[in-house]
């Protein structure tokens, strides 16, 4: 059995070889074949030469760039048509996900899970960033068809199933990953995880691109937007 780990990179030329030895160890010591697959978001410094680097030297990485900036969620749906093995995973470049969580996912999903999702049991954030990622949540479980986990997440591992039928079904456009996996219907396991303390990093997701995300996730995924601009045109048609 393999499991496909995707690197989300986006000017992670200092992380890409430090993830990879890591996860290298730690899975080999597990003895869980893998293959590593970079997916290279366009970034702006030397990254992807590094992947391509690593893919020449390791017989497991496979290395990609994508011909624009698209943002993770897009690096995810393509390291997905590319993938594998029997499971896949994607993870950030910057240690967000415990490796012993990627673990657990893995060997939960050897005991048949479908869908597993990590989440986080609390956020170390500013309280701006904490105050907008609780109301984008509350949003999308109260008015969309899907229920995220408390604090939301957005990785995952899924089951080789799931993984053909988003590469056959689902369009990647106006739409993020995690949303479409949630509405698949499948019942999903969720593992709580603690993001390491060393984490401090300054995030490379602006306002802009949270705004545009929420938006474009809540009308992919529930009627509620067009039934609200349906009665205020109704409202506005007859007091008019």
């Amino acid at each position: 059995l393999m499991f496909s780990i995707i690197l989300l990179s986006y000017n992670s030329n200092k992380n890409i070889s430090k993830v990879f030895q890591h996860l290298k160890e730690k899975l080999e010591q597990e003895m869980i074949d893998f293959e590593f697959i970079i997916i290279d978001d366009d970034s702006d410094d030397n990254s992807y030469e590094i992947a391509f680097h690593l893919e020449k030297s390791e017989k497991n990485v496979k290395a990609f760039q994508l011909s624009r900036n698209f943002t993770s969620h897009y690096s995810i749906f393509a390291g997905l048509t590319v993938a594998k093995g029997d499971c896949a995973m994607a993870i950030p470049d910057d240690f967000q996900i415990p490796t012993t969580t990627i673990i657990e996912c893995y060997r939960r999903w050897e005991k048949g899970g479908k869908i597993i999702i990590p989440f986080r049991k609390s956020r170390n954030e500013k309280a701006s960033i904490r105050l907008f990622s609780n109301f984008y949540y509350w949003m999308m479980n109260k008015f969309s068809e899907i229920n995220f986990p408390p604090g939301g997440a957005d990785v995952f591992l899924i089951d080789r199933e799931i993984i053909d039928l988003i590469n056959r079904r689902i369009s990647p456009k106006n739409t993020s990953s995690i949303v479409e996996v949630l509405r698949l219907g499948f019942n999903p396991e969720f593992v709580p995880m603690k993001r390491p303390a060393s984490i401090n990093m300054k995030s490379r997701w602006t306002y802009k691109k949270k705004l545009k995300l929420a938006i474009d996730t809540l009308i992919a995924s529930s009627s509620f937007p067009i039934k609200l601009i349906s009665k205020i045109g109704l409202i506005s048609f007859l007091i008019s």
